[in-house]
């Protein structure tokens, strides 16, 4: 048999010399075969294995003394059948982990968004512990609460309002976008806290809503219809875009 074929197939030269000998006897005792090969039985007896788990050789465990003999062409192909199994399982694999390691050098260079959702029952808790985190990423920009608010969170939440811009850094400051649907509410909570300015945009009768930009992060508040809940990003990028464009809206809406 052609030397280079065997080599192709990962077989070092003494594994080579040892195919070439069971093959011309065709089935060999251990024993036999390393004195024919030259090499301590040891030795070749681990060669041999090496031989087997290839699907070259069988071993013949049933036999006193055992022997190898040459695996048949059908031995080969379920060989290579164990062989692809293992390659589908070991490229299924190696995706999984390339995904993983595409995140995780993502997040050294370009920060993977961060989305939590918070049921009606923890939104007060909520707002109340995070207040503090998203003041100081807007001291961080420009100091702005920036968006849009639904009329209805006001009615809702006022005492979460009230609580917050009692204790909220002096430096920051709410300008925000809101429909018309209940705008005395909306005019007296104004006149409590000055530094929470609002405009009442007549084109926005639809929205359902509320979208706060707060330095890094962005809520989705939902108070209009139960249950509700709210939706906490924390993107950079994202932030930064939206509040671009209601920066740019707001001197557009009397």
């Amino acid at each position: 048999m052609d030397e280079k074929l065997l080599s192709s197939l990962g077989l070092n030269a003494k594994e080579i010399k040892l195919y070439k000998v069971v093959l011309k006897a065709r089935e060999i005792r251990p024993a036999l075969l390393a004195k024919m090969v030259g090499i301590k039985r040891t030795t070749c007896y681990h060669l041999a294995q090496s031989l087997v788990e290839k699907g070259l050789l069988i071993e013949n465990t049933s036999k006193h003394p055992r022997t190898f003999s040459l695996a048949q062409p059908g031995d080969v192909e379920a060989v290579l059948e164990d062989d692809r199994r293992r390659l589908a399982v070991r490229e299924k694999t190696l995706r999984r982990f390339t995904t993983e390691l595409s995140r995780a050098t993502a997040e050294d260079s370009y920060p993977v968004p961060e989305i939590r959702f918070v049921p009606e029952e923890k939104i007060d808790q909520f707002l109340d512990s995070q207040s503090f985190k998203w003041d100081e990423s807007m001291l961080k920009s420009d100091g702005t609460c920036w968006g849009f608010q639904d009329h209805t969170y006001v009615e809702k939440y006022s005492h979460v309002i009230d609580k917050y811009w009692k204790r909220t850094h002096k430096g920051i400051y709410l300008k925000m976008l809101t429909n018309k649907a209940i705008e005395p509410a909306e005019l007296r909570m104004i006149k409590k806290y000055p530094r929470r300015q609002m405009k009442f945009w007549n084109k926005a009768m639809h929205f359902l809503c509320g979208t706060w930009i707060m330095g890094e992060y962005i809520l989705i508040v939902n108070t209009g219809r139960h249950p509700f809940y709210l939706t906490e990003i924390h993107d950079a990028t994202l932030a930064n875009d939206l509040r671009e464009v209601f920066k740019n809206l707001w001197p557009l809406v009397y």
